[in-house]
């Protein structure tokens, strides 16, 4: 049985209707920009973490200050435009001599100035959260981010946690993030947790947050990325410490944390000159992937269609399910009926129906991403949603 499609909300990159995919004669479906993720400020000036409290406070504090000096000036300006105006006297003005302290006064007040501004700056660097006491400087990380085109891999290895474009962590309490990119450079942004942070291939770049605050936040890569850039969007969920142990109990990996996410060795690219860019899985390559944790089997019918679905159409190659598959190319969904959103932000509610419209042609969604168009039937389509909406 196909599943209907009801009037869903997608979060693309234009607006207007999309187009009616030719796999199958479905309801256009309507695209609002009036969404959850839309309704998330990225806020310029933020409270909720110290990171974000410093970088607010330095920058009200140098706004004031460059404000009273902008007043002064102005005033004295016009005060001068207005009392020495040319009244029509014939000859140059008279030179006064100024007295030297007067010079010496002007000299020291802009000095002073700078010397304030830098000692702002210094402590607000150290007001920064760093490292937890008694713990070693950025050895041991509580998350691992993985930047790719065009998503982000998350991962708590100390919690045996791996998932995709959404960050839960307990409020109040500092962690070390590990940030990495694994093509080309990105940039981790999330205004409320406070600086911007570059991700270089080759370099691990260690940093500690905290997020003060329960609530949602939204992230971004701020760095051009590609042509998708747009939408690599990142959710940022602060919990309660009950709230993110009923998180954690429900998402951790049974047996060993699939690998990290790398460059594909073992894979070959198809032709540049294709849309989309896909990797192809050599059938060594491919066995490789297959996990080795035993796991239930589904026994629904429709389930256990949408389960072959996804071995026979090689999802399995770049996706990792638990106990299912261990591949690192593209986001875990071991998890996915649990999450709030779908491909990295562009649909911003995850239901059956928009998982659906999603798998029947994702570059009809967010074209030029990773995800080809395998021209699913309807019939397929259907059974691989209900497969994967039991991945909670």
């Amino acid at each position: 049985m196909v599943v209907p499609i009801s009037s869903a909300t997608i979060f693309a990159p234009r607006f207007g209707t999309a187009k009616k995919s030719p796999a199958a004669d479905l309801p256009v479906l309507t695209i609002s920009t009036k969404t959850m993720l839309s309704t998330l400020n990225m806020p310029t000036f933020s409270t909720t973490s110290p990171g974000a409290a410093e970088i607010t406070t330095l920058f009200i504090n140098v706004l004031l200050v460059c404000a009273a000096i902008f007043i002064v000036v102005a005033v004295w300006v016009g005060y001068s435009i207005v009392k020495f105006r040319d009244r029509g006297q014939a000859g140059e003005p008279d030179q006064l001599q100024i007295n030297k302290w007067f010079e010496i006064i002007w000299t020291v007040i802009p000095a002073l100035i700078c010397v304030l501004l830098g000692w702002w700056t210094v402590v607000s660097m150290t007001g920064q959260p760093g490292p937890r006491t008694g713990e070693p400087l950025y050895t041991d990380p509580d998350i691992v981010i993985t930047g790719a085109q065009w998503w982000w891999d998350i991962r708590y290895p100390k919690l045996g946690i791996v998932t995709a474009n959404e960050l839960h962590i307990p409020v109040g309490k500092p962690l070390v993030i590990d940030l990495y990119s694994n093509d080309v450079i990105h940039t981790f942004w999330i205004p409320d947790l406070g600086r911007k942070q570059q991700m270089v291939p080759g370099h691990h770049i260690l940093l500690t947050i905290q997020s003060d605050v329960i609530g949602q936040y939204l992230g971004a890569c701020a760095q051009y990325c590609g042509n998708q850039h747009a939408w690599m969007r990142l959710l940022m969920f602060t919990e309660s410490e009950e709230a993110f142990s009923t998180w954690v109990s429900a998402n951790k990996t049974h047996g060993p944390l699939p690998p990290l996410l790398v460059p594909a060795e073992g894979m070959a690219k198809v032709d540049p000159t294709t849309i989309p860019m896909v990797a192809v899985v050599t059938p060594t390559a491919a066995q490789s992937l297959v996990s080795t944790v035993p796991v239930a089997l589904p026994t629904d019918t429709s389930v256990a269609r949408g389960l072959k679905v996804y071995q026979q159409q090689t999802c399995g190659a770049c996706h990792a399910i638990d106990g299912i598959s261990v591949a690192p190319y593209a986001p875990n969904l071991s998890h996915i009926a649990g999450r709030a959103t779908l491909g990295a932000g562009v649909i911003d509610k995850n239901t059956p129906e928009t998982l659906y419209q999603w798998l029947l042609d994702p570059q009809q969604i967010k074209p030029g991403c990773n995800m080809p168009n395998f021209r699913l039937s309807p019939e397929q389509t259907s059974d691989l949603v209900a497969y994967l909406e039991t991945l909670k």
